[in-house]
């Protein structure tokens, strides 16, 4: 597996940079590695990840909740990337549908003696930086010295709400050296933002500090962005709102006293135009709402939501750092999701607007969606759900191919789910496996959830259409049903016929969708099971193994594509468990020779190498398990912050692929479970070397929650909870 179209994102970048976004908001983004380890503490529960240096740049935190990402740098209150699910416009040049950047909420400026902390850092020294993965805050202890004989110890508190998903919090807690007047300066910062404001005062008799509403490039979306601020015990003089091109601006003038703290609450919503139709007066209501509840219930609630979340770590007993990565995986794949998403899931979630446009692609239903279904299966229901309401346009793709049924986009549009690849990638018009990796998606939520109403509605629908679109897309040659010029998973070969992995998928769902029928009491066709039994499966006869594609290279070129048959090890794979394994040693082999030579330089993304020890455990070959398992992630791990990469080459993290890719391949692969209507235990767990037994308090099965214990060697057991 290479990186081919997933190479194309920084060009990308820098095109948009250049186009439509100041320079220096992208100077302050711009990441590196941090070579430096950070402090996990409370290793018995989820990680703290501690930074105290700060002498390089640095992958910034990443806080979420499914509907808005924020990435708070080393200063938390100066501009920072935001993302708002819904808030999408034009991308400059491609013209794509694309994720939009948006304003940051917690822009804030302290001023004493009106010396500025936001224009004089070299007078501001962030001393530590705390993300807790156990209640999703970051916690940001500063010291500014403006100078005048006084000092301000600062602690800036920031979560991603999750029990109300519109809104963001912070509050600064701020201690003087000395009896001072302080100013608070708060903004709406259009700076850097690819949209026009059409909006800047509340209505009349509004109650609320700032509001902004936006309308995106290419009109294609608005933003609405209020802010509610709280100073609880504090005497504070509010000035009016100042409205400049740049944006909004309030400030408040606090008397403080020697040694005792301040408190300055933000109550933060921000809510595009996919939720409402007038996005800026909802943003004032929900910020209104965030404020009669209050900042501390608000986080209360937060973090109970997050205590009920981990009640599905995935422990690991014998291997310190899988836990670690584990940890890491499930914090930012449920910081990138919610029940209340209506936009799907990214590759990046919303960390980050520029890498793939918060476009949907296999990387949802192939590689994130299991562990979604199994611990948050709410969460996993919107995301069908996002699939089922691009049904009709997937029909149409369907029709302008000359196809029947229903043809899923390889890119799909954060809002349309319409297809959105930029015009230049070939991977728009010829990975079409996607639409069956969609449909797989939709079965195994039916099968691990039994939601009965979800059935008639969403699953069936979906995999009615797939079927069809499968028998319309292949054809009857005297070796069976095949399906010609398509791009498999490899993205380097184009225009090949019968890829092995998604004839494979494709045979899956035409099992699903003929049981389907009959669960939903429909007539299905008699022909999706000729197509399904006929369906090519390229074998060497001589090798008795699995080729990739009709007539492959030579297994000694690198365009040799190897991996195809592990990327299904999880969902089940419908073939010979001998065929399986010679399959796996013949591209071992290759794997082996090309880490010996120079083509070892090509090293695969991370989600394939967790796949390929997800077989390797499989077949009884533990150490070569471990080795993969750990492969997948070191080369692309991100200090401070846990932060997964999608390759080494790349300077930033988040990479939810890989996360879910590690995820499932311990929840599923390593325990010998599979999802299906029977018992899910299907097989002994195989666990990697050196690892004693995996846990999990509650996963969801057929909507029930159990205990999972899995020690090697043995069926896993699931126990009521």
């Amino acid at each position: 597996m290479k990186l081919s179209r997933r190479s194309l994102g920084k060009r990308c970048m820098a095109m948009l940079a250049v186009s439509a976004v100041p320079l220096d908001i992208w100077d302050a983004l711009e990441m590196t590695a941090f070579s430096a380890a950070p402090q996990q503490q409370n290793s018995s529960g989820p990680p703290k990840f501690v930074v105290e240096d700060f002498s390089k740049v640095f992958d910034p935190a990443y806080l979420g909740n499914g509907l808005i990402g924020i990435r708070p740098g080393p200063n938390p209150l100066a501009r920072a990337q935001t993302c708002v699910s819904g808030f999408v416009f034009a991308h400059i040049p491609f013209r794509v549908e694309s994720l939009s950047p948006a304003p940051y909420p917690f822009e804030t400026d302290i001023r004493v003696n009106e010396i500025s902390l936001l224009k004089h850092p070299d007078l501001l020294k962030t001393r530590r930086q705390t993300l807790d993965m156990k209640c999703g805050e970051l916690l940001t202890e500063l010291v500014f010295a403006p100078g005048t004989g006084v000092r301000l110890a600062i602690e800036v508190l920031q979560y991603a709400c999750r029990s109300v998903p519109s809104l963001l919090c912070q509050e600064i807690r701020l201690t003087p050296s000395a009896d001072t007047e302080i100013e608070f300066v708060v903004r709406i910062d259009n700076s850097g933002v690819p949209a026009s404001t059409y909006l800047t005062q509340a209505p009349e008799r509004t109650e609320i500090d700032l509001v902004s509403g936006f309308e995106s490039e290419g009109h294609l979306s608005k933003l609405g962005v209020a802010l509610s601020i709280l100073t609880p015990g504090e005497s504070v003089r509010r000035q009016e709102a100042f409205v400049t091109e740049a944006g909004s601006t309030r400030t408040y003038r606090v008397r403080a006293q020697s040694g005792q703290p301040v408190r300055f609450q933000t109550i933060a919503a921000l809510i595009s135009e996919l939720y409402h139709p007038e996005p800026p007066l909802e943003a004032i209501r929900l910020a209104n709402w965030g404020r009669q509840l209050g900042f501390e219930t608000l986080r209360s609630e937060s973090r109970a939501a997050w205590a009920d979340l981990w009640k599905s770590r995935v422990k690991v007993i014998g291997d310190s750092d899988a836990q670690r990565v584990l940890d890491a995986a499930f914090f930012y794949i449920q910081s990138s999701v919610h029940a209340s998403t209506r936009t799907g899931m990214p590759p990046f979630g919303l960390s980050q607007f520029s890498y793939y446009y918060g476009h949907s692609f296999w990387d949802t239903e192939t590689w994130s969606l299991l562990p979604v279904i199994l611990t948050a299966p709410e969460a996993a229901r919107s995301l069908l759900e996002y699939r089922v309401r691009a049904l009709d346009y997937a029909k149409r793709q369907a029709a302008l191919y000359g196809y029947r049924g229903a043809q899923f986009p390889w890119e799909a549009a954060p809002i349309g789910g319409f297809e959105t690849t930029p015009t230049f990638a070939g991977t728009g018009w010829g990975e079409q496996h996607v639409t069956a990796d969609v449909a797989l998606g939709f079965w195994e939520y039916q099968l691990a959830t039994n939601d009965l109403g979800f059935l008639p509605e969403g699953t069936w629908p979906v995999l009615k259409a797939v079927a069809e679109w499968i028998e319309s897309r292949g054809v009857y040659s005297e070796r069976g049903f095949e399906i010609r010029h398509v791009m498999g998973p490899d993205e380097d070969v184009p225009n090949i016929s019968n890829v092995s992995y998604m004839n494979l998928v494709c045979k899956m769902v035409l099992t699903a969708s003929i049981r389907c029928a009959q669960m939903v009491g429909a007539h299905a066709p008699t022909s999706w099971s000729t197509v399904r039994d006929a369906l090519v499966l390229p074998i060497d006869d001589s090798k008795k193994i699995v080729q990739p594609y009709d007539n492959p290279p030579p297994p000694s070129s690198k365009s040799y594509s190897t991996g195809q048959m592990d990327f299904l090890t999880v969902h089940d794979i419908p073939i010979d468990i001998e065929l399986l394994r010679r399959t796996h040693a013949f591209e071992e082999t290759i794997r082996r020779e090309r880490e010996a030579s120079s083509l070892g330089a090509e090293i695969p993304i991370g989600f394939a190498e967790a796949a390929i020890s997800a077989t390797a455990a499989f077949l009884g070959e533990k150490r070569r398990a471990l080795e993969l398992f750990h492969q997948s992630w070191r080369n692309v791990w991100l200090e401070p912050f846990g932060m997964i990469r999608e390759g080494p080459s790349q300077d930033y993290g988040c990479f939810l692929t890989n996360y879910g890719s590690l995820l499932q391949t311990v929840m599923l692969g390593f325990t010998g479970l599979r999802i299906s209507e029977g018992d899910w235990r299907k097989y002994p767990a195989s666990l990697p070397a050196s690892w004693s037994r995996i846990e999990i308090d509650r996963i969801f099965v057929r909507g029930e929650a159990k205990r999972l214990i899995a020690t090697d060697g043995a069926p896993a057991m699931l126990l009521g909870s």
